[in-house]
């Protein structure tokens, strides 16, 4: 890897996580001249950063209905292909979000969207993408390539509230512990 992505990495990846396969897609789309350049030139204006510790943290202390820990959805990289579930995981640890769906043209090509299908939440201002894993300004959305053609405020679905409180809910960790 050069430097120029090292250093890249350095300021959008946790240096502990920096192994972790859930960054694969954004090591991968960084050795795109246009794309590094992209990222590079928005990192220093502040509109692109890194995934929020303190999210992935969150969304690693869940209680999923699965036979493994969070962690190994990201240790695996098991979000690539996967942006619509993994979309979901993650607003389970935000108080209020939209899922948004459409394409990223940035994902065009790579083997699990080749049409550039993709799936990311809105906060704010704020893209939150559960590919790359990286955080991105609306304001240079279409520049990046998003083409938002649905979204969706999953606070008004119960089901998704009872979803969201199973996967919070800390004491059925420490129950299962027992």
């Amino acid at each position: 890897m050069n430097k120029e992505i090292e250093d890249i990495l350095s300021i959008l990846v946790d240096a502990d996580l920096v192994d972790f396969k859930c960054f694969d897609i954004l090591k991968e789309k960084l050795k795109d001249d246009n794309f590094r350049n992209f990222v590079k030139e928005n990192i220093k204006k502040g509109l692109i950063k890194k995934f929020p510790r303190e999210l992935f943290d969150a969304v690693c202390k869940q209680n999923i209905r699965a036979p493994f820990e969070p962690i190994k959805i990201f240790i695996e990289g098991a979000n690539i292909g996967n942006c619509t579930i993994m979309s979901k995981l993650i607003s389970y640890s935000l108080d209020s979000c939209y899922i948004c769906g459409g394409t990223l043209e940035a994902l065009r090509g790579t083997k699990n969207s080749p049409d550039g299908r993709h799936t990311w939440i809105s906060v704010g201002r704020d893209i939150i993408d559960p590919s790359l894993m990286i955080v991105v300004d609306e304001s240079i959305a279409s520049m990046i390539g998003y083409t938002e053609e649905n979204r969706y405020n999953p606070n008004l679905d119960q089901r998704y509230n009872a979803a969201k409180d199973y996967a919070n809910d800390q004491e059925i960790r420490k129950k299962s512990t027992i």
